[in-house]
């Protein structure tokens, strides 16, 4: 195997920011972008009206092979059911509905339209905070003042050189990899957050592109912050979905870093956190190290999306095979097994 495929990674993380660092870093934004755009237009994910608001301008809105689009379906329907879940109910896995406010942390959220997708209907939401690195923050500022469609749901708005601030939506920027070493900047986004509601940290395709105590260090912020906390992370899983927490990437895996080292990506977090397993078991011992109290419930879970695919209805995956013809069944199987979604919940003890 001289190469691999691989799921559009998302937004990602390096300590350094130099133009050409920060260009592969907005490339793999633009390339998740475009990918959830080739998505919709092609049936996999129903139609997004803001995605094409936030593309860069010139680039062309290029088709994905099926193997892509097969990800960024089975990514976005994981991560909306989660979300939905915890607008609804206060917790990931919840099925009783609260009335109780809930706030949302997405971390590199690049150019993502959850909030605009989710602002009509998500009357329990106290706030909705995405934070990212202040060039990626002011050109999602500026797509927002250039389309009223974009304006319209946040009301009345604040903004600054690298923030933009409304009645349930903040935008902010700043470097996740110094976040937790920097108290000033710290204390401005918790000033934002309510310790009092239940909150939600996303974490797509972030935590691989971190050093990992820098990861652990912010994630720790948050979850001192919030006693009741829950983490959702979906990211790379060098070694596959073997049951391990200390495991070796598999070739795939490793055809995988050189492609993401050739466009001067650098991948600290997937080399030390390389199974779903191993997510689980750190996003475990982070809740229970933070906990303010032993009457504190903590559940946990994690997968790969080989198991995702393989949970669907057969009426559902035949539905999406047939989309564009997808022939690489073998290839797709071990491509999303390279892949996670990992959760931690503390919550009251009932």
């Amino acid at each position: 195997m001289t190469s691999a495929p691989a799921l559009s990674l998302g937004r990602a993380y390096r300590r350094t920011k130099a133009p050409s660092s920060f260009e592969a870093v907005r490339e793999t934004d633009s390339d998740a972008l475009v990918s959830r755009i080739h998505a919709c237009e092609a049936g996999y994910l129903p139609p997004d009206e803001y995605a094409p608001l936030f593309a860069r301008p010139g680039r062309p809105h290029s088709r994905r092979p099926p193997l892509i689009s097969i990800g960024t379906f089975l990514r976005a329907q994981l991560v909306d059911r989660y979300v939905d879940a915890f607008l609804r109910t206060g917790s990931l896995n919840g099925t009783e509905p609260t009335q109780e406010r809930v706030q949302i942390v997405s971390l590199g959220a690049g150019s993502d339209t959850r909030f605009w997708r989710m602002a009509a209907s998500a009357r329990t939401l106290h706030r909705y905070m995405e934070l990212d690195f202040t060039e990626s923050v002011q050109s999602k500022v500026a797509s927002i003042q250039h389309h009223s469609a974009l304006a319209a749901p946040l009301g009345q708005v604040h903004t600054t050189s690298h923030s933009l601030t409304a009645d349930t939506y903040a935008l902010l920027g700043t470097d996740l990899s110094t976040l937790a070493t920097q108290p000033t900047e710290w204390a401005a986004i918790a000033e934002l957050l309510d310790p009092a509601y239940p909150t939600l940290v996303l974490c797509e395709c972030v935590l691989a592109y971190l050093e990992r105590d820098a990861a652990d260090a912010l994630l720790t912020q948050f979850m001192k912050h919030a006693p009741r906390v829950s983490v959702l992370s979906y990211d790379m899983c060098i070694a596959g979905d073997a049951p391990h927490v200390d495991a070796e990437a598999t070739r795939f895996g490793q055809v995988m870093l050189q492609n993401l080292g050739a466009r001067q990506l650098i991948l600290p977090g997937a080399r030390t956190c390389t199974t779903p397993t191993a997510y689980e078991a750190r996003f475990k011992a982070l809740a229970q190290a933070t906990a303010p109290s032993t009457s504190m419930s903590i559940t946990h879970g994690a997968y790969s999306l080989r198991a995702a695919w393989q949970a669907l209805p057969p009426a559902e995956r035949e539905r999406v095979t047939r989309l564009e013809h997808l022939d690489e069944v073998e290839e797709l199987e071990m491509l999303l097994g390279h892949y996670s979604m990992a959760w931690v919940e503390r919550s009251m003890v009932q």
